[in-house]
């Protein structure tokens, strides 16, 4: 009768398979594990919003020192500067300033600020779309 041990490798060492498998799995083990140091830089913000409406931010005649804007009456209110980098939206549409400071003086509007959190200088106002007319 013949009683071979599963374990036993080709060579006659006995244990030897289980070994391997203990080291292939140990191997797996440690690559999942490490992946996430491999993967690389971790993510940071480069730009928030808020969302707001036109009769809660308040726009300045010009482009040009700082903006106002809350997300609700009882919020904080946030101060914004502009730079010459600084984009104008009306839906999809980029728009000079004094055109967009025109919609918004036209009635309550959404209005969506984006700004740098490390410098507080805005990257872009856009505000929604009206139906009768900007996209």
């Amino acid at each position: 009768m013949n009683n071979a041990d599963s374990s036993t490798s080709t060579n006659g060492n006995p244990g030897a398979g289980r070994l391997r498998r203990a080291c292939l799995l140990a191997a797996a083990i440690g690559a999942l594990a490490a992946s996430p140091a491999i993967a690389g830089p971790r993510l940071g913000t480069i730009e928030e919003c808020l969302e707001s409406g036109t009769d809660l931010v308040s726009l300045p005649g010009v482009p040009g020192g700082t903006l106002s804007a809350r997300e609700c009456t009882a919020c904080a209110t946030h101060r914004l500067t502009f730079d010459q980098k600084t984009r104008y939206f009306i839906g999809k549409e980029a728009v000079p300033y004094a055109r967009l400071l025109d919609a918004a003086n036209k009635g309550s509007k959404r209005i969506y600020v984006f700004y740098r959190p490390d410098t507080k200088a805005l990257t872009r106002v856009r505000l929604v779309a009206s139906a009768a007319g900007n996209k």
